[in-house]
């Protein structure tokens, strides 16, 4: 689940840094407005909710929200919420009130933890390719996939942008499996004020929280 989230959020961060090469249909060159807008910003903070179909059908609805500040980041999904402070990454869990501890390596190509890092090469990894444009909710909605360029378990993610103000509506991951996962952003803030400590676990704020340091 984790790395799914990051994976999409990831995408998220492609249209914030134009990590995509274009294919055709000027996906790029929209790509870029976006990119501009969301790189302008010091800090942002989403809530998300999460839709997952398989076969035409719901199995299930969640949501989650997601902060970041330079390379510090802070994102809950179910009974689990992750901090990094850009050192150490916790991993809390809600159903055992347990936490564990981990040191954050910036130059870890397998760390899942830090959405920067996925981007790390995805420049070469992925196409773009503006699909149409659609209305949705009243909202002129631009359509943009990436398809990797390498085998994945995933064949492609699709990005919602409101041409009105270049902010991303929606992300849709589909799997080979016919499973499609649909992150719907809402209550979008830009340039939010947030502590450092804001991404950071705090013991005492969980009584009697177990804490796991891998450190």
């Amino acid at each position: 689940m984790i790395r799914r989230i990051f994976l999409t959020i990831a995408a998220f961060f492609v249209v914030l840094f134009g990590q995509a090469q274009n294919t055709d249909g000027g996906a790029i060159e929209l790509l870029k407005k976006v990119s501009a807008k969301y790189q302008a910003y010091t800090s942002m903070q989403f809530h998300y909710t999460l839709k997952t179909t398989k076969d035409g059908k719901t199995l299930s609805t969640s949501q989650g929200d997601f902060a970041l500040k330079g390379n510090k980041y802070r994102t809950t999904f179910s009974d689990q919420t992750y901090f990094c402070d850009g050192t150490s990454i916790w991993n809390y869990q809600k159903s055992s009130n347990e936490v564990s501890v981990y040191e954050y390596d910036p130059n870890d190509d397998e760390n899942m933890m830090n959405p920067k890092m996925i981007l790390k090469n995805w420049e070469k990894q992925f196409r773009a390719k503006y699909i149409r444009d659609e209305f949705n909710n009243n909202i002129s909605t631009a359509l943009i996939d990436l398809t990797p360029k390498t085998t994945q378990s995933y064949y492609r993610i699709r990005l919602y942008i409101n041409k009105a103000n270049n902010q991303i509506l929606r992300i849709a991951l589909y799997e080979k499996d016919n499973t499609t996962y649909t992150y719907h952003i809402e209550q979008f803030k830009a340039n939010v004020t947030l502590s450092d400590s804001y991404f950071v676990f705090d013991k005492s704020k969980y009584p009697g929280v177990e804490v796991n340091d891998m450190r």
